[in-house]
């Protein structure tokens, strides 16, 4: 069996929250079974839970990165390593943009259903007299 990187998972489960995919096309994207799906979906929400109960939620103030990210020390580096110093910076940063995508849209679920405040944007809505 094949362990899936925790970053893809936490993609996938971004995916699945925010309406892109559902439990079965994930778990067949990810060769896993369901249950292996709905496991890393109940550990995010308790994650993004407990970040709650700890830390006051600011709208405005993004989520602390996952990790520190890495200084680059000048020194003279290959044209091979840099591109592969550029890619790892890049999968950070991507792996950054998805945790804050979910913890947004968990945000949002959440206002929406347990506290009755539905903060997303309706597609249809009419512009104001007033502009």
């Amino acid at each position: 069996r094949m362990k899936q990187p925790e970053g893809v998972m936490r993609q996938i489960v971004a995916q699945i929250l925010l309406g892109q995919l559902n439990i079965d096309q994930a778990a067949e994207r990810l060769k896993v079974n369901r249950k292996t799906v709905q496991r890393w979906m109940r550990k995010i929400e308790e994650e993004v839970e407990a970040n709650q109960q700890t830390v006051a939620i600011d709208i405005e103030q993004p989520p602390p990165p996952l990790r520190p990210t890495r200084a680059s020390k000048p020194k003279k580096k290959s044209p091979v390593d840099e591109l592969r110093a550029k890619v790892l910076t890049l999968e950070e940063q991507l792996e950054e943009a998805n945790f804050k995508a979910l913890y947004y849209s968990t945000l949002v679920r959440i206002a929406k259903h347990e506290l009755g405040v539905d903060i997303e944007k309706k597609s249809v809505t009419k512009p104001s007299g007033s502009c």
